[in-house]
């Protein structure tokens, strides 16, 4: 993966974030946040179980050789995702609400430039897929198509469900492929959908793989 510059992210650090210590999702944590993106070795793995030797893009004939990749997501407010009418929400999920937790699950977008970690990006185990359309304006919505099927298919079909994932040595960003400068963004107010944001709105998530 190469060095892409990372954006500046909401909750990345401020008052409001807890130490360095305190997290729960910090299990591929390095020194902390920096300027660049530096090597994730989750995604290193990921994309060699799929497509083998390192290579920019991968050759049309690519046949998958793993499964998704599966993780449990946190903002730096320590709240996760859930479903709510069709829509993932980030809420505090403690007690009886941890049950509506959604993991996250990926796969490699094999038309892509291999070391921007374009990932495609869904729930339930990777049988629903997280677009953000083809219009001219993204519309973030779930579709009921899979991770490995979107794997298969042309990076015109896929490209709208993939991700660009950017890693700071203790956090991640996601920005959207199909809308460059695009980036998932959890919403400050309870109940609000997860939705696109540009750089200085986007979010730094945790992620600890199941």
């Amino acid at each position: 993966m190469s060095h892409v510059p990372r954006p500046a992210v909401r909750g990345a650090q401020g008052p409001r974030g807890p130490p360095e210590q305190s997290h729960p999702l910090r299990a591929l944590a390095g020194p902390g946040d920096s300027a660049d993106s530096v090597i994730d070795p989750d995604m290193v793995d990921l994309f060699r179980d799929f497509l083998g030797a390192e290579v920019l893009v991968a050759s049309p004939d690519t046949r998958p050789k793993a499964q998704p990749y599966h993780y449990l997501v946190r903002d730096t407010e320590q709240k996760g995702l859930c479903l709510q009418d069709g829509h993932l929400v980030a809420t505090s999920l403690q007690g009886a609400n941890a049950a509506q937790e959604e993991p996250i699950s990926v796969v490699p977008n094999r038309h892509l430039e291999r070391r921007r970690c374009p990932l495609i990006v869904g729930i339930h185990g990777g049988n629903r897929a997280l677009s953000c359309g083809t219009g001219p304006e993204p519309q973030l919505h779930l579709e009921d198509v899979g991770l490995m099927e979107l794997f298969s298919r042309g990076k015109n079909e896929a490209t709208p469900f993939t991700f660009y994932k950017t890693f700071g040595g203790s956090t991640h960003t996601f920005e959207a492929a199909a809308f460059p400068g695009l980036f998932l963004s959890t919403a400050p107010g309870p109940g609000e959908a997860l939705a696109m944001a540009p750089p200085h709105g986007a979010t730094a998530f945790y992620l600890r793989r199941k």
